[in-house]
């Protein structure tokens, strides 16, 4: 059966071809420039139906080896340069959903692989051993592969377990307008509504006790942080950029912040929070600290250069993160959020719904 796969998936075997070209991976800076910084590529390794090592060498070619380390295959390098050219010509140039690429596949068999893309249980789209200059090791790191080729990928996959509920405050809310409010389709409409009530929201809770305990575990101010940061992206800011966002939680000062930098304090807990989603933390599973993807970040630039977020670089992977995101409204019919309800005490509530997307 032929592959077929979209642009982001596509962008998988790309990276595979033009990292095993170029021999080396150049670090990205803040602004996703590529820097002077680069890192030697010793192997490159691949769980096909047995696992495969890509090894670039000083002759200028690929030497691939099973996992005995029988060499199954020797391929020049620069032959993977020109495949890699060519697919990234085929990805920019369909405007299809998913396709299917026959010559690319031709070749990912000459070359041992036979799928598109690495399992959505690991973090981790390739795995690469890299050499560092600093420490003089050669560590085996597993990277997570985000392409500006297609539709820019979430950060924090929405579900029922991302829902945060608010109490509707201000003043006398009738059965009436409840009801009028919730028949306005559009999300943005609706919470405008709200604010022309004159009403406000306060944080009350969140729906799933796990995605709350993996917030307090990560900072224990995280969840009452994201809970107003999420607010004000549906019912105050006309802009979702979450550094527009936390830009206006600093002159809120929600939590009486008293230190010279209050900007650093609340940016330090954003920055935590994207960190730990990047790298392995999800809503519904407890979550310990465990990073999946311990290396960090590959990015497929529109101009097809890849650089990498080195976790190393902790603050590169921090700032790339922090100044690349938005939050996104996700279904709401699907999620169930967006809606007035009340309790049996009576209150009026209102639940949004946390989802977090990059950029481009």
């Amino acid at each position: 059966m032929a592959l077929s796969g979209n642009k982001g998936e596509w962008s998988e075997i790309y990276t595979l071809f033009k990292l095993l070209g170029d021999g080396k991976l150049y670090a990205g800076d803040a602004d996703m420039n590529v820097s002077f910084i680069y890192y030697p590529i010793l192997n490159i390794i691949r769980k096909e139906a047995r696992q495969l090592n890509y090894k670039p060498n000083h002759n200028g070619n690929v030497i691939i080896e099973d996992d005995r380390g029988s060499i199954i295959y020797t391929i020049p390098m620069q032959k993977f340069s020109e495949e890699a050219d060519v697919l990234f010509k085929q990805i920019t140039d369909t405007k299809e959903s998913a396709f299917e690429l026959p010559n690319t596949e031709s070749f990912m068999a000459q070359v041992g692989c036979t799928k598109l893309k690495a399992s959505s249980k690991d973090k981790s789209d390739i795995h690469i051993v890299l050499h560092d200059f600093i420490t003089g090791m050669n560590p085996l790191l597993g990277f997570s592969i985000k392409s500006q080729l297609g539709s820019p990928s979430t950060l924090l996959n929405a579900g029922l377990t991302t829902n945060i509920r608010y109490m509707v405050v201000g003043g006398n809310i009738t059965s009436h307008d409840i009801e009028v409010i919730n028949a306005i389709d559009n999300h943005k409409s609706r919470m405008q509504a709200i604010i022309d009530k004159g009403w406000t929201l306060e944080y009350d809770d969140f729906d799933n006790q796990t995605f709350k305990n993996n917030l307090m575990f990560i900072d224990c101010c995280l969840p009452e942080f994201i809970a107003k940061c999420l607010s004000l992206a549906n019912v105050t800011l006309s802009t979702e950029s979450i550094t527009d966002v936390v830009n206006e939680v600093c002159k809120l000062n929600p939590f009486k912040f008293g230190g010279d930098d209050i900007k650093a304090f609340y940016e330090h807990k954003m920055k935590q929070l994207l960190l730990n989603a990047a790298l392995g933390m999800t809503p519904a599973t407890p979550w310990k600290g465990k990073f999946d993807a311990n290396g960090g970040y590959l990015i497929v630039k529109k101009d097809g250069d890849i650089i990498c977020y080195h976790f190393y670089n902790y603050n590169d992977v921090e700032d790339y993160l922090y100044n690349n995101s938005r939050f996104e409204n996700a279904s709401r019919s699907r999620y169930h959020f967006g809606s007035l309800e009340t309790d049996e005490a009576g209150n009026v509530f209102i639940k949004l719904n946390l989802q977090i997307r990059f950029k481009k």
